[in-house]
């Protein structure tokens, strides 16, 4: 965070940042109900809310506030490293988490996934617990949870029935109360959301109306990569997408359609697209599975490879996904047998990544298996230095981790760090950055530098930068880069299309 408090990022909020930022100063305003059933996951914005009617829009205050976050998250990670393998292992899984690479780039962030990490981890922490109290607060934290990142819904049955086995042997009343509980807590969470969505909506929604159309996002024909991927009619901004998946789906069905009945639209033509083409949806499938585990981060909003450039805290050799997942690998091997809460914590990780795939894969998405998984991390590197004068258990290890980083390390294409036409998206949005702090020379020196990486295959950036430099009046400035551009790559279509358009209006 203080690395960036003087580059364009710390400023200006674009894609979910900047709606967050606006929806939290409607509450801090005095709009705390708004109108509609609640369309994307609302806890964040008012916590945000909240921030700003105390202490005005102070963007540093709310940075350090996540900053406080994250070491409460870092604290319950400690927690869950003691319950599963005494103090040690708690003070390495607090050490590992506090040095994590993403974490620390999305608590610089205006956005929801640090308070959704912290949620996710104060929700295995209770729910690890014995007493009545627990079950209640590990209800309660996950339906916190599930206001940050709605595929935690998973988590509210397959909790309950965890829960329930545990106490199967003993009388009815006294199986039934744990789950009960864990129920009540979690229901006590989403009560207020579904009593408001009622009251301005008229409809019973106890969360969000986005579900259909993030799972049709992510398994759609036109979806290839298995992240976001762009719709022919849809505007990539959270301020238009509700809209125009509506009238999407209005102009399919028909008819006109309501947020709920939208919803169920897109899982419907989901539902059709793994109807029509099974094979490739499987294959979809498979390929977000693999993505959930690799060790690449994808981003949206924010590129933590992009703000390596100004953020030294970005640069350093730190933990990341990929090595956390093979030696939490080998940690849930070494111990899962006689450890029942390492047994807890790998069935959560295996169920959150399956929840993720079934939609699409994020970087900010996939984060909140972490907490689970650095746990059976630092037991994995507990087991390896225990085995170092065990040749053959040593041997072992080393073939599970090999293995599992082969695995996570493997490139998975388009997401590839030498892949030119990703970096030239990262300068795109870093140009689009410059813009908002009103510094057109900067935006037009980021698309300068993506262009000399990305010369042929990427016509987005070639369109933006020309339209920078007329929109500068340097219009001709435009010309005299077009014709080097043409010169240099005669199969650049975009490069030839421009300039026959600059000459046709007379420059």
């Amino acid at each position: 965070m203080w690395a960036l408090r003087d580059t364009p990022w710390f400023d200006n909020l674009v894609v979910d940042p900047g709606y967050y930022d606006l929806w939290a100063q409607r509450i801090a305003a005095g709009d705390w109900l708004g109108d509609g059933a609640f369309y994307m996951d609302p806890l964040y914005p008012y916590v945000l809310g909240a921030i700003y009617r105390v202490l005005g829009r102070d963007l540093l205050a709310v940075r350090l506030i996540q900053v406080a976050m994250s070491v409460g998250a870092c604290a319950l990670v400690a927690r869950l490293g003691t319950l599963v393998g005494g103090g040690r292992v708690g003070l390495g899984a607090a050490l590992w988490f506090a040095l994590y690479k993403p974490e620390i780039m999305f608590t610089a962030e205006i956005e929801k996934t640090t308070l959704s990490v912290l949620l996710t981890a104060a929700t295995l922490v209770l729910f690890l617990q014995r007493s009545r109290a627990s079950r209640l607060g590990a209800g309660l934290a996950l339906g916190l949870a599930v206001l940050t990142r709605g595929n935690l819904l998973l988590f509210a049955p397959l909790g309950a029935l965890v829960l329930w086995r545990e106490h199967a042997g003993a009388d009815a009343r006294s199986s039934l109360a744990a789950p009960a509980l864990f129920l009540a807590g979690f229901a006590l969470a989403l009560a207020p959301v579904a009593w408001r969505n009622h009251h301005v909506a008229g409809t019973w929604v106890p969360t969000t109306t986005q579900g259909g159309q993030n799972f049709y996002m992510g398994n759609n024909p036109d979806n290839l990569s298995g992240s976001y991927g762009a719709l022919p009619f849809l505007r990539m901004n959270p301020a238009f997408e509700e809209e125009d998946f509506r009238a999407e789906a209005a102009r399919r069905a028909g008819r006109s359609l309501d947020a709920r009945a939208t919803s169920r639209f897109w899982y419907g033509e989901a539902a059709r697209f793994f109807r029509e083409a099974p094979g490739t949806a499987l294959a979809l499938l498979g390929r977000k599975l693999a993505l959930v585990w690799n060790d690449y981060e994808i981003s949206d909003n924010q590129d933590q490879y992009l703000l390596a450039r100004h953020s030294w805290v970005m640069r350093l050799p730190l933990p990341g996904f990929g090595i956390t997942a093979a030696f939490a690998a080998l940690g849930v091997l070494a111990s899962v047998t006689a450890m029942p809460a390492v047994r807890v914590l790998a069935g959560f990780a295996l169920l959150y990544a399956v929840s993720v795939a079934a939609f699409f894969v994020f970087s900010r998405y996939r984060i909140q298996l972490v907490p689970a998984l650095v746990p059976p991390a630092a037991l994995g590197v507990r087991a390896f230095v225990a085995h170092a004068r065990q040749p053959r258990l040593l041997v072992r290890d080393g073939a599970v981790l090999a293995a599992a980083m082969a695995f996570a390390f493997q490139t998975i294409q388009p997401f590839d760090h030498g892949n030119v036409q990703i970096d030239a998206m990262r300068l795109h949005r870093l140009a689009d950055v410059h813009l908002l702090e009103g510094d057109p020379d900067g935006a037009i020196a980021a698309l300068t530098e993506a262009m000399a990486l990305c010369p042929e295959r990427c016509p987005g950036q070639l369109v933006a930068l020309v339209a920078l430099y007329e929109q500068a009046g340097r219009t001709t400035e435009a010309v005299a880069w077009l014709e080097r551009m043409v010169a240099a790559h005669p199969r650049s279509r975009a490069a030839a299309t421009e300039l026959a358009r600059l000459r046709a209006a007379g420059w």
